[in-house]
């Protein structure tokens, strides 16, 4: 598979260009220099084969140690691409820092696309002369923010052998992704890192090191997986306006487009308000979740390691009680411990999160249960449940909750601990690990019979006063 990898200096549009060949918004882009800081990546196709397409953080002469961290990921990307894609401004000319960058990538090796973005005036074609200055043969001229000239750009790619996207759709079997959530600072990157088994994504003592949602493609015992190293999500009153505000919007849209949530908690320094903030949207949302409790190396072990988990898990439900469904995975990232039991736990949730549950199962199992255990008094009257359906989405590219109609003689009586009973007994009896259930109760308008009775419900209304023959 050939690797195209995108190099520029800070603010030329790189991001924007990679959004452009992939076809949708994937990179976020701000005015602000150096937005991008991890190599993003994507999975492209085109003519019937698949490219990787990666975007990297700006080149830069580095002044501070996060800026040596990012020059220092981007040589490493370099390193495994087939072609590079060298970016530049037209606007501002051959600058010495991108003689320095084109006199690094020369040494590579590699087959250089030379790239000039911002041509929105023809009169800045006249630039392209100083490019071929350059020694890496004809500059290819585009804007990638007005679409101008990435027709070409591909025309040029595929003549030589490159493979890049136009409007075709993902590939097929596309991977099973994986959206890593977390406030500021909880080792989500560190976490990612330790997954792929090397260092992809930059890892920082400050918070706030990752800006946007970085797509890691990753294949682990052959199974083809997307891990999504988002933003973390601080508090509203600490977002700025503008870049931040953006970024916590990229990492919501990393969630609504996972298969499984993995909510990433600092075991260490406990669960803190945003934390309970993150897993209320994980919950509303609907997406299937794993806890990752990582640090877990630094607690007060218990005398064996399952009584530990027993613990964490116990203390977890307390303080989360909304995500008292999902599995937790006691880890630690720095370490390296109970990694694999993350992604086999993620991948279980993911397998029966994908199995459909049949309307005629749910109203056997009510029938039952409200047989076995009957609703509670609730000001002298009781629950009764006539007739369930099941309204999950079939089919939709992402896994979601159960999500579960129920008709009811009156939905005010019901009682929120008959609610977790149900909803206890329903994971004892269906596969549901890390799924949320959404329950939406409806008024059974004029119907006295159970989904125990000879009725069925609904009943279709009777004609010209006749009991109807159902």
């Amino acid at each position: 598979m050939r690797t195209f990898v995108i190099v520029g200096r800070p603010n030329v549009g790189k991001s924007t260009l990679f959004n452009r060949l992939c076809g949708k918004e994937i990179a976020l882009t701000h005015s602000d220099p150096g937005v991008t800081r991890d190599p993003l990546s994507a999975f492209v196709r085109f003519g019937g084969e698949t490219a990787l397409l990666i975007d990297t953080g700006g080149v830069t002469l580095p002044r501070t140690g996060l800026e040596r961290a990012v020059v220092s990921l981007t040589r490493a990307v370099l390193e495994k691409a087939t072609d590079l894609l060298f970016v530049l401004d037209c606007r501002a000319g051959v600058t010495p820092l991108d003689r320095e960058i084109a006199a690094s990538l020369r040494k590579l090796g590699k087959k250089v696309w030379v790239i000039a973005n911002k041509a929105d005036d023809e009169k800045l074609e006249a630039f392209a002369g100083e490019l071929c200055e350059l020694g890496f043969g004809d500059p290819i001229l585009v804007s990638a923010a007005h679409n101008r000239g990435i027709r070409r750009l591909r025309e040029k790619l595929m003549g030589e052998g490159g493979v890049l996207p136009g409007s075709s759709p993902a590939i097929e079997e596309p991977p099973r992704r994986l959206s890593f959530l977390g406030r500021p600072n909880v080792g989500k990157s560190t976490l990612v890192n330790a997954l792929i088994g090397e260092s992809r994504l930059l890892v920082a003592p400050e918070p706030g090191t990752t800006h946007d949602a970085i797509d890691i493609a990753f294949t682990w015992r052959d199974r083809r997986l997307l891990l999504i190293d988002t933003a973390g999500l601080a508090p509203r009153h600490k977002q700025r306006e503008g870049l931040e505000a953006k970024t916590a919007g990229r990492s919501l849209h990393a969630l609504a487009r996972a298969h499984v949530a993995i909510l990433v908690l600092d075991g260490y320094s406990g669960i803190t308000r945003q934390d309970k903030k993150i897993a209320g949207w994980i919950q509303r949302i609907g997406r299937p979740c794993v806890i990752a409790l990582n640090k877990s190396d630094l607690l007060l072990k218990a005398p064996d390691e399952k009584t530990t988990e027993v613990l964490a898990a116990d203390a977890l439900k307390r303080e989360l009680p909304q995500l008292a469904f999902a599995p937790v995975v006691p880890l630690s990232a720095k370490e390296g411990t109970n990694i694999d039991r993350l992604l086999e736990t993620s991948l279980q949730v993911d397998a029966e999160a994908k199995i459909e549950i049949s309307t005629s199962a749910l109203n056997r199992f009510f029938q039952n249960v409200q047989r076995r255990v009957p609703p509670p008094l609730s000001k002298g009257k009781r629950l009764k449940i006539y007739y369930v359906v099941n309204e999950t989405a079939r089919g939709s590219a992402a896994a979601s909750a159960l999500r579960l109609r129920l008709y009811a003689n009156d939905p005010k009586l019901r009682v929120e601990s008959y609610e977790r009973f149900l909803e206890a007994q329903m994971r004892k009896e269906f596969p549901l690990l890390g799924r949320p259930i959404h329950w939406r109760w409806e008024k059974a308008e004029g119907r006295e019979k159970t989904i125990s009775g000879k009725r069925r419900f609904p009943l279709r209304p009777s004609r010209r006063g006749q009991k109807s023959s159902l």
